[in-house]
């Protein structure tokens, strides 16, 4: 009796059970502020995938973790912490670029205030997945665009298929042009915005679970692939429904592109799945070769 007595008192003063339990309170209050300020599904689901993939990592290598900070490290972890939660109780709708930092800044000041400076490299896969978090698609959707011309090869696939399905049109670099009306394809239309998100995801899928040079390539490629292939399908429908006002206006809007990001979240959570699958049955094959070996 009494040494299961002391279990819950020993796990009460653990400083890892302090520290996780302070690390999923400020995920959540994370995910409420997002919610609160940008009311953005896609944002708040984009944020939650992030956010659960770090206390993943963390609660996988728990055991493993060096817990030892100086007066300094603590005084400035705090710190960045109490100003975060300062500044974000008077956060405006208007401030929204500033729900992209907190979750960076909270986990460093979380870092030192659990391992000071000089165990920060513990936490650097959770601070890269944060910081690709941090990072706005906006700053790298034109540049990309125009290095690559995404618009005019975005335009040439929508053309091609909606003159396989039967439709009259041509095409003027990135417009295309129907006799109901024309439609120019944007950076914006392109799923530029959609590849840069998924590659982040790729990028976590390939810190948290062990991976081949194979997967890490296919991983990528799938996700800039995906992307491509839902954007493409959507700039198609677009044309189509041209001449109906309110059908355009609400694909080419917001709740029709969320329906179209998640579609393409939702596909590449599949693919990483089936490459998670076939190794676990690999693996699996592999034992009972063994065992009746």
């Amino acid at each position: 009796m009494k040494v299961l007595s002391l279990v819950p008192v020993q796990l009460l003063h653990s400083s890892k059970f302090y520290l996780f339990g302070i690390a999923v309170g400020l995920v959540v209050y994370q995910l409420l502020l997002t919610w609160q300020i940008s009311n953005d599904i896609d944002q708040l689901t984009i944020n939650a995938l992030f956010l659960g993939a770090i206390l993943y990592s963390l609660w996988g290598k728990q055991s493993k973790l060096s817990l030892e900070s100086d007066m300094f490290s603590s005084f400035l972890g705090l710190l960045l912490i109490v100003l975060v939660l300062s500044k974000s109780i008077s956060l405006f709708w208007f401030e929204t670029s500033f729900l992209r930092v907190i979750p960076l800044t909270t986990a460093c000041g979380l870092a030192l205030l659990a391992s000071g400076m000089r165990g920060l490299k513990q936490y650097w896969k959770e601070l890269i997945i944060l910081f690709l978090l941090s990072l706005p698609p906006s700053l790298f959707v034109s540049i990309i665009n125009h290095l690559l011309q995404i618009t005019v090869l975005t335009a040439k696939v929508s053309t091609f298929i909606l003159w396989y399905l039967g439709f009259t049109l041509s095409r003027q670099g990135d417009t295309m042009i129907l006799n109901n009306g024309a439609v120019m394809v944007t950076p914006e239309c392109t799923g530029i915005s959609t590849a840069l998100l998924l590659i982040k995801l790729a990028i976590i899928y390939i810190l948290i679970f062990p991976t081949s040079w194979r997967e890490r390539i296919l991983g990528i490629s799938g996700a800039i692939g995906i992307s491509f292939i839902t954007s493409t399908i959507r700039v198609t429908m677009l044309v189509t429904v041209v001449s109906d006002s309110a059908a355009f206006h609400y694909w080419h809007g917001g709740a029709g592109n969320q329906i179209f990001s998640t579609i393409s979240i939702l596909c590449f959570g599949v693919f990483c799945n089936h490459f998670l699958f076939a190794k676990h049955t690999d693996r699996l094959k592999n034992k009972q070769l063994n065992t009746h070996a």
